[in-house]
Parts: structure tokens; sequence; C-alpha cells
């Protein structure tokens, strides 16, 4: 027994060791460099040189970053089945990679953009319905998603626009396992959180979030599945099971009670991308189908959420990032055979 419980503990440490490397770090350094490259352009360049070089990264990560590479094709393939055309997968993943280098441009660009430049870098739909729900008085919960362009980024041209934008964030947080070359990497996604307040979940965060909504402005909060642990009940109060993509996702429920005890209009930004690869942020205002906050409750507000992303997801794969996640097998699990609690219904 004595030796068992040293391999654990010594299997739990090799877990959490800092790392000198990992798979992917030749992204981070690639990215690094081209980074600091950018630093030497003009700010009123960067924006049209960002769109041109991150579809090129994308065509050139395709080849050179095998271990992402593998990880987006084994994901699609989950996501789409087998009867996904090869060469379409190919082609999402070409336009994943360069989604996710056009990303960490813009993350490491906008400490240096005008307020003005931040406000009108990626055209937005729908806007009126923020301002009419500010307009009346109310508190907004503003949710994103890991679809299209980085939460981060959204939250910071809402911010440049005027907005009262408090996200919901760990972007101040670094990974204890991160190696060191990552470090150097989510450094600079560190440097966006500093132009507009951030709420770190981490520091106890129903306190600031209270005051955001009692003052009638926006939380911003963006809805990540958690991989689920033994200590999860079936009807726990915090954590609920839905049904997403044909697997079982685990969703926190903070996020979204207090905001709906305190009477805050919902609405959703998700982006879109035409053929030209000119993308958009939509707007949307988003009805919970119910009014109440127990669990059930809860499980059915933010089952209709995932059922809007995974409309998305369905229709532009190739804009939902989350694709490039080691552990989404784990996140999205497989749903027992048993029939299924989550009977929240589709969009209307």
């Amino acid at each position: 027994m004595t030796l068992k419980r040293n391999r654990s503990i010594w299997h739990h440490n090799q877990m959490h060791r800092l790392r000198l490397v990992s798979p992917g770090d030749f992204t981070y350094v690639f990215a690094s460099l081209l980074l600091s490259g950018m630093q030497l352009l003009p700010a009123s360049q960067r924006v049209r040189v960002v769109s041109k070089v991150s579809a090129f990264l994308g065509r050139l990560l395709h080849v050179l970053n095998v271990h992402s590479a593998k990880t987006i094709r084994d994901n699609l393939n989950m996501v789409l089945g087998s009867d996904g055309s090869p060469y379409r997968a190919e082609s999402d993943m070409r336009q994943l990679l360069s989604l996710t280098a056009w990303n960490a441009l813009m993350i490491n660009s906008l400490p240096v953009f005008p307020r003005e430049q931040i406000a009108d870098l990626v055209p937005m739909d729908g806007i009126a319905c923020l301002d009419d729900r500010l307009n009346g008085g109310h508190p907004v919960l503003i949710w994103s998603f890991h679809f299209g362009v980085h939460p981060l980024v959204v939250a910071a041209i809402l911010h440049a626009r005027g907005y009262p934008i408090h996200a919901v964030t760990h972007v101040r947080h670094m990974p204890t396992d991160a190696s060191a070359l990552r470090r150097l990497y989510l450094q600079r996604l560190r440097c966006i959180g500093d132009q507009f307040p951030v709420i770190d979940p981490r520091e106890g965060m129903n306190r600031s979030m209270l005051d955001v909504l009692r003052n009638k402005e926006c939380l911003y909060v963006t809805p990540d599945y958690m991989i689920p642990g033994k200590e999860i009940q079936p009807k726990s109060a915090f954590v609920v099971p839905i049904d997403f993509l044909g697997r079982r996702a685990w969703l926190q429920t903070g996020g979204l009670r207090l905001p709906k005890r305190l009477g805050a209009q919902v609405i959703t930004v998700l982006s879109t991308q035409d053929n030209g690869g000119e993308r958009r942020l939509i707007v949307e205002p988003f009805e919970l189908p119910t009014s109440g906050l127990t669990p059930d409750d809860l499980q059915r507000d933010l089952q209709m959420c995932m059922r809007r992303l995974e409309a998305h997801v369905l229709a532009h794969p190739y804009l939902w990032w989350d694709l490039k996640r080691d552990d989404l097998v784990e996140r999205l699990t497989t749903i027992p055979q048993e029939k299924s609690d989550c009977t929240g219904e589709g969009e209307k």
C-alpha cells in the first residue's frame, strides 16, 4: 500500500513540475519571434498585415506543427464523424490555424493600438440590442465563446466603443504546469487584461460581479466545459450536465445564477467569416427559457445557450478553436446509455 501511494505521489509531482518544453512549443517560439517583429510595424499598418500574415501562417503551421495538426484532425473526426470529407477536414484545419495566428497577432498588437482603431478592428452587427438593454436601465450578461474572434479581443473592442465591460477571465493566471517557453507567450496574453476591468474567478468573484450588476453594467462571461470529476453529483447546484455535439459537457452555473437573480438581460456574441476571410461579430439577444434559479432551471438555460453555439460549430467548425485542445475528449464525454436528463429545448 505504501509503495502504491509513493508511486501516486511521484506521478502527481511529475505532472505538476515545470517542464522545459512541451508539445506545441515550436508554435509558441515561432509566434513569439513573429510577434516581436510585428512591434516594429507602425500601428496603422498592423491590422492589414495581421490578416495576410495569419493566412500564410495557417498554411505553414498545418505542415510544421504536427502535434496541433493531429489534435485538430482527431477532434474534427470526433465532432463531424467519419462521414466528413477529408478535403474539408484539411481545409478546416488550415483555416483554424490561421484564426489561431490571427488571434495571437491581434492580442499582441492591442496594447499599442489607439482606442479608435481597436473599436473598428472587426465589423459588428446587432450592437443596437446591447444599447437598448443598457439604455433601459438593465444590467447585461454577455456570453462569448471559444469561437472565432478571441473573447478578450471582443471585450477590448466593446470597451474601446465605450461599453462598461467587466470580463470574467483567468487571463492573469499562469498555469503551474506550463512550459518555460509557453510562459513567454502567456505573458503577452496577460497584457490585454490591463486594458479593461477583469474579474478573476480564482480571487472570489461574487462581490465583484454583484457590484457590476448593481451598477447596471456589462458582465462578460465565456462559458467553458470542465473536466468532470468523481466528486460531481448528478444534481449538483454548481455544475450541471449539458448535451453538446452528441456528447456530455459539464458547465458551472455560478456565472449565470447571480446575474439571473439580479434581472440581467442576456446577449450572445459570436463570429462569422465569409469566403474572403473577413470576420464579423454578431450580437444577438438571448431569451432564457426559464425564470427560476434551481439547478434544473439553470441547466435548461445553459442547454439552450450551448444549442446556439452548437449550431455555429456544425456550420463553421474552422472557427471553433477548442478543436486545438488536447483534452477535448475529456471535457466532452460520451453520454451514458441511460436516458439523458438534459431535456432542454432547441432554439425556436
